[in-house]
């Protein structure tokens, strides 16, 4: 790994604080795509997004996916091995506060049988004494490209 790596450590020392099983919960303090895809292919998952894969094909009905569709995805996920499941928060935005504290808490305490590290932009997960959430510091991210500026 090369010091532009150097944000990425935080992310290895909590897969391997939960010995690649369980979930991680990696806060971002804006939507950063390229990133979540540079997390995914530096550190060997699988990138995997809900919204494209899951919740795009049911076009107006997505809504009606619930948080233990969501769980089930990501048990099977486990079994194939660690995965970054980028975009979860399209469904999360769908349900209230309520709901989202009891999956944040669900997914952080379930024994999954890889990692599975789930990106988030707008909710704030309860907090951590594990160090299942990792909230990320702009002034230690690298810069956007330009093309990733126009993306987003």
């Amino acid at each position: 790994m090369s010091a532009n790596d150097d944000w990425l450590r935080p992310i290895e020392r909590a897969i391997k604080e939960i010995k690649g099983r369980g979930g991680i919960l990696l806060v971002f303090p804006e939507y950063r795509p390229d990133l979540v895809k540079a997390v995914a292919h530096r550190l060997g998952l699988r990138y995997y997004d809900y919204r494209d894969e899951q919740l795009r094909p049911l076009g107006p009905d997505a809504y009606r996916v619930g948080l233990d569709d969501l769980d089930r995805l990501l048990g099977e996920l486990g079994e194939s091995g660690g995965s970054v499941v980028f975009n979860v928060e399209a469904l999360l935005a769908t349900k209230d506060e309520t709901e989202r504290a009891r999956w944040f808490t669900g997914f952080l305490s379930t024994d999954w049988p890889a990692v599975l590290v789930v990106p988030l932009t707008l909710f704030e997960p309860p907090a951590q004494d594990a160090g299942q959430v990792l909230h990320l510091d702009a002034q230690d991210l690298p810069e956007p490209s330009l093309l990733g500026r126009l993306l987003h």
